[in-house]
């Protein structure tokens, strides 16, 4: 497993600890650290599958198969530089884009799920058990900027845009 490296630097008398790499790892290094059981298989088996990887903007969509459905990813950052990993999934059969999950880098390198109360919007497994109340949300991660998008799977229509604001993702006002 690739862990960080870490920086030591003497600030005002004091030791200051940070993750030399931190900054410079692009999705696909963050994406490549994602749990073991995140896929149907290994995330390095879905580089094949990739359509877009966006470096740059922190993003990547990648094409599932029989057992995986399609997926995007994408790279948000919190203030103080560590990343936060979004994945949006579809279902096997069906509409895509339906659940919403958030990996964050623990303390030893490696990332882990983090909690879903920094968005504000459920999706339909994010309780843990299935809720009818979200069955019309399909999320959108934006290829471009720090929004995500929640459309109507019926109309179309734009319900909401959910901004990250470097420490959770807000509501934006209609």
């Amino acid at each position: 497993m690739k862990r960080l490296s870490t920086l030591i630097i003497a600030v005002a008398g004091s030791l200051c600890i940070r993750a030399a790499d931190e900054k410079k790892m692009t999705v696909v290094e963050y994406y490549l650290l994602l749990p073991e059981k995140t896929f149907e298989a290994p995330a390095r088996s879905w580089l094949q599958n990739a359509t877009v990887i966006d470096k740059q903007n922190g993003y990547m969509r990648i094409t599932g198969d029989g057992a995986q459905p399609d997926f995007e990813v994408a790279l948000f950052r919190y203030r103080d530089g560590r990343p936060l990993v979004a994945i949006c999934q579809g279902e096997l059969e069906g509409d895509d884009r339906v659940g919403l999950e958030f990996f964050d880098l623990s303390p030893d390198g490696e990332m882990r799920q983090a909690s879903r109360k920094i968005f504000p919007i459920g999706d339909q497994w994010s309780s843990g058990d299935y809720d009818k109340r979200y069955e019309d949300f399909r999320f959108e991660l934006l290829r471009h900027g720090r929004t995500v998008v929640v459309r109507s799977a019926k109309t179309k229509k734009v319900l909401h845009r959910v901004t990250w604001n470097g420490e959770k993702f807000v509501q934006e006002k209609p």
